[in-house]
């Protein structure tokens, strides 16, 4: 076991046990969590809902999808994720990766194609913010390249594109991945602690959220 398992373990154990109820209570910010300002609403009425933002060419969110998508598996029927990619203003290298995002969730692909995406970019260096790159990739994943072609160039990405952005200015994301639960509050790998912290705290949060609609 190398050295930094055996740290996130030991700030697990000294961590969870400081980790009650009171740091996941009202106020700006309470340790590993953030309360937004100004509660977003979920999109799915009746579910607790946890949104994931993240961005395609983040090393961190690669290295976490095995254990989010994980996570997600174990998810009771009252607890919905979704995933949405960031877009900060003013920074043009992302909105490749935005588009691409917006193109694979409008043809229902998303699931089906999104680690691959991250190993294209991180492991086989494959710049899919280069259309003529993407559009050959899409054609060897098995994806229709007309329709994908036709689905990314179409004015209803480009709208999602300025959604996302609005997104991300609402839900105040300044790094990812960030974690929003109920629409209320903002958690991380690094605010938490470690990866084991982060998923005990989103726990807590769906917990605490599922007892306060009773």
């Amino acid at each position: 076991m190398n050295s930094k398992r055996l740290f996130a373990r030991a700030l697990l154990a000294l961590g969870l046990s400081v980790i009650g109820a009171s740091a996941l209570a009202a106020g700006d910010h309470a340790g590993p969590v953030t309360k937004l300002p100004v509660a977003q609403p979920v999109a799915t009425p009746g579910k607790i809902e946890v949104i994931e933002f993240f961005w395609f060419g983040c090393p961190h969110c690669s290295a976490l999808e095995p254990a989010v998508a994980a996570w997600e598996k174990s998810l009771p029927p009252d607890v919905v994720l979704r995933r949405e990619h960031v877009m900060w203003d003013g920074r043009s290298d992302m909105e490749g990766h935005t588009k691409l995002f917006v193109t694979l969730r409008t043809m229902g692909l998303l699931a089906q194609h999104q680690r691959a995406v991250f190993d294209a970019i991180h492991g086989g260096r494959v710049e899919l913010r280069d259309e003529k790159t993407l559009f050959e990739w899409v054609a060897k994943r098995g994806i229709n390249r007309a329709q994908f072609e036709a689905a990314y160039k179409s004015f209803g990405i480009g709208s999602q594109i300025g959604r996302a952005k609005q997104m991300t200015r609402d839900y105040r994301v300044n790094g990812v991945p960030t974690f929003i639960v109920n629409g209320k509050y903002s958690t991380s790998v690094s605010q938490a602690g470690g990866e084991q912290q982060l998923f005990a705290i989103l726990n807590k949060l769906i917990a605490q959220e599922r007892a306060g609609k009773k």
